[in-house]
């Protein structure tokens, strides 16, 4: 999907099928629709609701900004200068492939609306955690920890406390662990009362942290390294127990969201595009296959991480690398802001 060599031959959307409970959370016949196209890299989908409606939010690793997408796909830019507010973006970035482009990530990768439908969200190449206030000033919610600043936040889950979670990793240095600003080791941290507690790190994780969720509950933190996802119980004051491999394979390796049920729907990461949905008990229920495109120029189509949205919650967002996908479910999923808080008092 990226890199040298042919591109991959064509496929249309599918749904892989492994479990018949799928059936109860996506119809057979359901249909993807492409929102947008031609971003290069996407991350970080975002439903804000607005009156009855509402758009999408996504970040442009490429473009260093968070877009604006309309239900009716009008795309705007919804904040500049989103991932990177300097004045050296020469000198930062993470360089990667897409397709066959050599090209250097300085946008944004992640984010979620607080309990006041606030968005926070990972400036990446600032090394920091901000907030967007209502009035268009921006707020530092984390830098660092012990006068040490992050590597670079990639994902996020607040928690109806409003509590903070996030995953830390190279993502916002150029040479990523070999750069010398490297200064803190690759984590997960709780953020509470403007204060950084890291919770565990890579190594007990088992991998470089990347897709973060909680259960409906709020009981348990689902953490993806690589292939692999983990679950950790959620002690009363925010830190950790004994996690347990949840479940590994295809389709887990970067962001995720859970539905009101408790299914989690992780993302793959670099390519082909996967959504791969999965009980709470940890079963595989099946996956979507989102499409390729053959030929060149060779685009990468891959999953990056995806979100619940809508009016009734069950469309879900998947950002694509070039295109942003949603698709219609049956599921309701759990949306982050002031709906979601709600909800949860209702039940």
């Amino acid at each position: 999907m990226r890199g040298d060599g042919p591109p991959p031959p064509a496929k249309p959307f599918s749904i892989t099928r492994v479990d018949p409970a799928l059936d109860a959370l996506v119809a057979p016949d359901a249909t993807l629709e492409l929102m947008a196209s031609g971003f290069g890299l996407t991350e970080g989908p975002l439903w804000v609701p607005e009156g009855s409606g509402g758009f999408l939010i996504v970040s442009g690793l490429l473009d260093n900004v968070l877009y604006k997408i309309t239900p009716d796909h009008q795309v705007s830019v919804f904040l500049e200068n989103a991932g990177y507010s300097g004045n050296d973006a020469n000198h930062v970035g993470t360089q990667t492939r897409s397709g066959r482009s050599h090209v250097v990530l300085i946008g944004p990768s992640c984010a979620s609306l607080d309990a006041q439908d606030r968005v926070v969200w990972c400036a990446d190449n600032d090394l920091k955690i901000m907030r967007l206030e209502k009035d268009g000033t921006r707020t530092v919610l984390a830098d660092g920890f012990e006068g040490k600043h992050f590597s670079g936040p990639n994902d996020l889950v607040i928690r109806s406390d409003g509590a903070l979670y996030f995953t830390d990793n190279d993502f916002g240095l150029r040479d990523a662990g070999k750069s010398p600003l490297k200064v803190l080791e690759n984590a997960v941290w709780l953020v509470r009362d403007g204060h950084a507690t890291r919770v565990i790190d890579d190594k007990t994780l088992g991998g470089i942290p990347n897709g973060i969720a909680l259960s409906p509950d709020e009981k348990y933190l689902y953490l993806t390294a690589f292939s692999k996802m983990k679950r950790y119980p959620v002690k009363p004051d925010g830190t950790l127990g004994e996690g347990i491999l949840f479940t590994e394979g295809p389709g887990i390796g970067d962001g995720m969201k859970v539905d009101q049920l408790g299914n989690i729907y992780s993302t793959g990461g670099a390519g082909p595009g996967i959504v791969r949905i999965t009980s709470p008990q940890g079963k595989l229920l099946g996956f979507l296959n989102l499409p390729i495109y053959g030929g060149e120029p060779k685009k990468q189509i891959c999953a990056t991480n995806d979100a619940f949205g809508g009016p009734d919650g069950r469309t879900l967002f998947i950002s694509a690398c070039d295109a942003v996908y949603r698709i219609t479910l049956k599921a309701v999923g759990v949306m982050p802001g002031s709906a979601s808080r709600t909800k949860r008092h209702e039940n």
